[in-house]
């Protein structure tokens, strides 16, 4: 028994549906057969709200459109449906998603009305249709990807341009004697398909929105304010229930109600998971479709019958370009590192060992197959050069540089007290966890020797150095927000460290040595630029935040400009309290900061010098200069390092001379400096500035009086013992 055959109208509004549905009626039935049945959504919007113009709610339209078109069906009445079904998703609903008692035959009538003339039409109305939404539903069914086509479920697509002719009677004559033909032709050619699962077109775009919305929003989790945010903006309130449950509500909302059959998405992910597509770890087993669902007894059909099917519906193809998905998913910049290959030609390669991939001469077929899903289903982005990619989500490292990345971030929630990085660390293992990566037997390549001497756990509630606080002080600096703290009073502190409340602009955190530090500029009240200190963030609680004062980011900018310049030249994070000879090094050309800098000149003995030689870049190269090796010397340097001095006589006990020029508050108070400097002992020997050689001098004979020894004790030795090698 051949399946009943029924119409869909396609076209936007006032391009003569209406028309063409009251001249197609009559010859759809021969003598003794039930008259086809129009139904139109106007004509059921009038019944409903009493006004076919009233655009009420479509669920009350749809229910009673679709009671209708099945109690036709049933009772083998053929119907013409007269509406626009001028997106995809208005036309699978009826043609592949709406469960009908009987099978029916789809004939789409698609009407190429010029939109000049629908326009024109559309004025005649006694009740015109707004001109913006003609022009949209025009611009729908213009779509070159998502446009009408036979793999919709339509046994055949009729094109009919009613303004050619000045009698349609005939024309649709002709068009119903060769739809016999049409579709026998039609479903030949489809006979080479190997048809799967995934061969319909509902079933087909259902996983492929559902794999790019879990590509960017991975488990749709809305953990972090910033996905969140994101989220609601697509669909809020954000809905519950499982992964199913939600990923439904979103492609119901995003794409269209017919994408969002729960147990179809729920089988839907148990594939995508079987086949690998949730694993963070490249996958290279073959890739396998599911197969045509059998068709249940008593259970109605779902859409039509002898519709088209996509091109993906065929199986090699849809293995192959799933395979490829697959991959780029796992490891999205993938490309060739030489640059000598284009794109195509370098993921054919990398997938060649998977068993229905792509062949190394369809380059071509792959670049065809990215024109039609890729783009239109957004896995790359529309007109972007091909060159950059096919970008899925933000997997941007592969499942071994992962691991490495959290190396490096347990090292800095670990040794280096960061409380930032200790809650990244705890989202990245929970994620890793969920993709089957371990890190459990991952030993860090590398490690920090140096680690944080505050505990955070026991510092002061308010300090900046208590988790919570932390947080703030950076949503500050993102934020360019001037703060107010206050320096604890029975914190530690130098000379020159500010005390009580302090007016400032956060600029960055800084793990130095063994703490973090905050690196601010003062509120330059009256001038443009204030100056920029160091304070440790356990000596710091902050007051408030002001919200009312923020800065642009120029201004900002500007001072970590300044900031990066002070840090080059200093080797540390003091900067001094004169805020004339920071703008002086920090801001002006480099031929006029270093006029302003100070030379401190010393000379070595062999194995001190051995040492400091190694460290080119304890100091900026462009200030730093070494002797020159004497006659004799075999040690090896670099043609470009700065061994530009002439070595002392042969006779003296430092023959090695060095120079640094540094800026004036380095020399004359800079911690770091003297740490390293005067830990060489008598290893070095301070020439200039004279006050920096006294202050050694000073506390050289300070630590010997401890001990009660003089200078003239012959028990001191005239070479002090390397602490660092015994000579």
């Amino acid at each position: 028994m051949s399946p009943l055959r029924c119409h869909l109208l396609i076209g936007h509004p006032a391009s003569g549906k209406t028309t063409l549905a009251n001249d197609l009626a009559p010859l759809l039935s021969g003598p003794g057969e039930p008259p086809a049945q129009v139904l139109s959504t106007d004509a059921i919007r009038a019944e409903v709200f009493g006004d076919r113009s009233v655009q009420g709610p479509w669920i009350e339209i749809q229910q009673r459109l679709h009671q209708r078109l099945q109690e036709a069906v049933a009772a083998g009445v053929p119907v013409i449906v007269d509406a626009t079904h001028a997106r995809r998703d208005w036309r699978l609903a009826i043609t592949q998603d709406l469960a009908l008692p009987a099978p029916v035959e789809w004939i789409g009538w698609w009407l190429f009305t010029p939109l000049a003339t629908s326009l024109e039409w559309n004025q005649r109305r006694s009740q015109p249709v707004p001109e913006a939404v003609i022009r949209q539903m025009a611009a729908y069914l213009g779509d070159p990807h998502f446009g009408p086509r036979r793999e919709e479920g339509f046994a055949a697509i009729v094109s009919v341009v009613p303004n050619h002719h000045a009698s349609i009677t005939p024309f649709l004559r002709q068009e119903l004697a060769r739809l016999d033909q049409r579709i026998r032709s039609a479903l030949n050619r489809q006979k080479r398909f190997s048809l799967h699962g995934y061969s319909r077109l509902l079933d087909l775009e259902r996983l492929l929105y559902l794999l790019k919305l879990l590509s960017t929003y991975p488990e749709l989790g809305s953990d972090d304010p910033a996905t969140r945010a994101e989220l609601e903006a697509l669909l809020s309130p954000l809905p519950a229930g499982d992964l199913a449950d939600r990923a439904a509500a979103f492609l119901r909302h995003l794409h269209g109600t017919c994408y969002g059959d729960v147990s179809a998405i729920r089988a839907d992910l148990a594939w995508l998971d079987h086949q690998g597509f949730c694993s963070a770890l490249p996958v290279t087993t073959p890739l396998q479709p599911p197969a045509l669902p059998l068709r249940r007894p008593r259970i109605p059909p779902s859409g039509g019958v002898h519709g088209g099917i996509p091109s993906l519906g065929d199986g090699p193809v849809f293995i192959r370009l799933f395979t490829l998905l697959r991959h780029l998913l796992q490891q999205p910049f993938d490309r060739d590192p030489t640059g000598g290959r284009d794109l195509q030609s370098h993921l054919i390669e990398q997938c060649s060992s998977i068993p229905g991939a792509y062949l190394p001469n369809e380059t071509a077929s792959l670049r065809k197959d990215a024109e039609k899903i890729f783009t239109p289903y957004g896995f790359r982005v529309r007109n972007d050069n091909v060159r950059h990619g096919y970008t899925l989500g933000t997997a941007l490292l592969s499942g071994g540089e992962l691991k490495a990345v959290h190396g490096v971030l347990q090292q800095a929630a670990g040794r280096l007290s960061d409380p930032s990085a200790q809650q990244l660390l705890t989202n990245l293992e929970l994620r890793l966890e969920q993709a089957g990566i371990s890190v459990a037997s991952c030993s860090p390549v590398r490690s920090y020797a140096n680690h944080s001497v505050v505990h955070p756990g026991w510092v002061r509630p308010d300090s900046l150095a208590a988790p919570r606080q932390a947080g703030r002080i950076e949503a500050a600096i993102l934020q360019r927000q001037r703060v107010v703290l206050e320096r604890s009073a029975s914190a530690a502190a130098f000379a020159d460290s500010p005390e009580g409340e302090l007016r400032i602009w956060p600029l960055q955190l800084v793990f130095h040595n063994i703490a973090w530090y905050l690196l601010y500029e003062e509120d330059p009240i009256g001038r443009p630029d204030g100056l920029i200190r160091s304070e440790r963030l356990e000596r710091l609680a902050l007051r408030h935040c002001e919200r009312g004062h923020t800065r642009p980011d120029k201004a900002h900018l500007r001072a970590l400009k300044r900031l990066e310049r002070l840090l080059h030249h200093s080797g540390g994070i003091y900067f001094g309290h004169d805020l004339v000879l920071q703008l002086a090094i920090g801001q002006v050309p480099a031929s006029i900061a270093a006029s302003h800098l100070i030379t401190l000149r010393f000379c070595c003995q062999d194995w001190a010098f051995a040492f400091i030689r190694e460290g080119q870049q304890r100091y900026p190269l462009e200030c730093t200069r070494f002797s020159r090796p004497r006659r004799g010397d075999r040690w090896w340097f670099h043609p470009q390092a700065p061994h530009v001095l002439k070595p002392n006589a042969a006779t003296a006990s430092h023959p090695y001379p060095v120079e640094f020029d540094l800026p004036p508050w380095t020399v004359e108070r800079d911690v770091d400096l003297r740490n390293w400097l005067f830990a060489f002992g008598a290893g070095i020997r301070i020439e200039s500035p004279q006050a920096l050689a006294a202050e050694q001098q000073r506390l050289c004979l300070q630590a010997l009086a401890v001990y009660g020894i003089t200078a003239a004790d012959p028990a001191i030795q005239p070479v002090f013992p390397n602490r660092l090698r015994l000579s």
